[in-house]
């Protein structure tokens, strides 16, 4: 027991010296987390700001294809995210663009 909380001491204040298998192999571990792990991890779930897409972008659309397809647009962008409303709004120019609020 008194093996283990040595251990887990060394672990936690980092108590190894630098070039020891010990040190080498947290360094691994960290670096393995941050490679491996999911990008949706680091990204925010509570994005509650809206996303504007202009009509350009996605080009003609079928009314009751729109969500599909903004959809599928947004997460070619990087954007995974459920679509909870899309507001159609045309700026000055006449350009159409959609908000669109996440979930």
């Amino acid at each position: 027991m008194k093996i283990i909380l040595s251990t887990l001491k060394k672990v936690l204040f980092w108590s190894y010296e630098r070039g020891s298998w010990q040190y080498d192999l947290m360094c691994v571990l960290i670096l393995a987390f941050i490679f491996l792990s999911p990008n949706s991890i680091y990204q925010s779930r509570s994005s509650a700001t809206p996303i504007v897409v202009t009509g350009a972008e996605i080009g003609p659309v079928e009314p009751a294809d729109l969500e599909q397809t903004i959809q599928y647009f947004l997460q070619r962008k990087g954007h995974a995210i459920k679509i909870l409303r899309i507001e159609k709004a045309e700026d000055d120019s006449g350009e159409t663009r959609y908000v669109v609020y996440p979930k």
